[in-house]
């Protein structure tokens, strides 16, 4: 099970802590129309204003695809009114990339969130919270794509970008150092992936506090870097403490909780304990299929390592 990349719902508070796998996709800015438009061309603004509230609407309530068609439309027409390049379209083009996600279209949303990004940043600046949100949406969206390489680079430049702005001990960057070390994970360079964690860590512990669910999560991503160095003994302590935690707050079915305890049932069966693999792969089999059902994506990985294990003497 991939380990969501996590950030901040707001660059302001620690505490507004999401993952990527369960939080909602950010809904389009409210329009902010140019001064000094004609009558004809206000009419049609507040029409679009009305259609862009619904896009809204449609997006907190999971309606992913009726949600695409307002903002394809609403896209086509700021183009037809505004231009092919006008500040009004970053905001559409990323919550249209969002809805693309959210139906597992990832390379269809690649373009559209790099369109945001970049039209952030020309038409916003490279410090604005939109800018930086949506370059952080764009290597979620190649990571998912399996563009790992492509991911490392833009999250690098992510890390640098929110030092230059925030701080090295923000929040927000210590964050996307995590994030970093999650891709580095991927890309099997787990020794870069354990020293970027242990320096994580250890600011985490000054700046939001050793409970903090940041720190916690830290630690969940470490374990699964040391499990695939080859540090079974630390990887299994690591993730022990982080399921004491994640159990209670947020819960034994919360997706974060899922992913730890699949990599923790995999770390294991590495270690030959196949009985106690199976126990914690069933568990969490039970919590997911109770709050997510059979096809959700959790649920069936979670249903494979379970036959898998079973299959495996005890």
């Amino acid at each position: 099970m991939k380990p969501a990349i996590v950030y901040l719902a707001t660059f302001l508070t620690a505490s507004a802590f999401l993952s990527a796998a369960d939080a909602p996709p950010p809904p389009p800015a409210e329009v902010k129309l140019p001064d000094g438009l004609p009558q004809e061309l206000k009419d049609k603004a507040e029409e679009i204003k009305k259609r862009q509230a619904s896009a809204r609407d449609l997006m907190q309530e999971g309606k992913f695809p009726e949600a695409e068609k307002v903002l394809r439309a609403l896209i086509a027409d700021f183009k037809t009114l505004f231009g092919q390049d006008n500040p009004l379209l970053p905001a559409c083009q990323g919550a249209l990339g969002s809805c693309l996600r959210a139906q597992g279209r990832v390379v269809e949303a690649e373009p559209e969130f790099r369109a945001a990004w970049q039209g952030h940043l020309k038409h916003s600046g490279a410090d604005n919270v939109e800018t930086l949100r949506f370059h952080n949406a764009l290597v979620e969206n190649l990571r998912e794509e399996g563009k790992l390489i492509e991911a490392e680079k833009e999250i690098r430049e992510v890390v640098k970008e929110q030092e230059r702005v925030y701080g090295a001990e923000h929040p927000s960057t210590l964050l996307n150092r995590c994030n970093l070390a999650v891709v580095l994970t991927d890309l099997h360079k787990s020794t870069e992936a354990v020293k970027e964690l242990r320096e994580v860590i250890k600011l985490d512990d000054r700046v939001l506090g050793v409970f903090a669910q940041p720190t916690i999560m830290a630690h969940g991503y470490l374990g699964i870097a040391l499990r695939d160095e080859g540090n079974l003994a630390e990887a299994d302590k690591e993730f022990r403490a982080v399921l004491r935690y994640l159990d209670v707050k947020p819960g034994k079915d919360h997706p974060d909780t899922l992913t730890f305890r699949y990599h923790f049932a995999l770390c294991l069966t590495l270690e030959k304990k196949n009985a106690e693999a199976l126990k914690e792969a069933t568990e969490a089999l039970a919590a997911a299929k109770n709050k997510h059902g059979d096809d959700h994506p959790n649920t069936k990985e979670l249903r494979q390592l379970v036959t898998n294990l079973e299959a495996l003497p005890k």
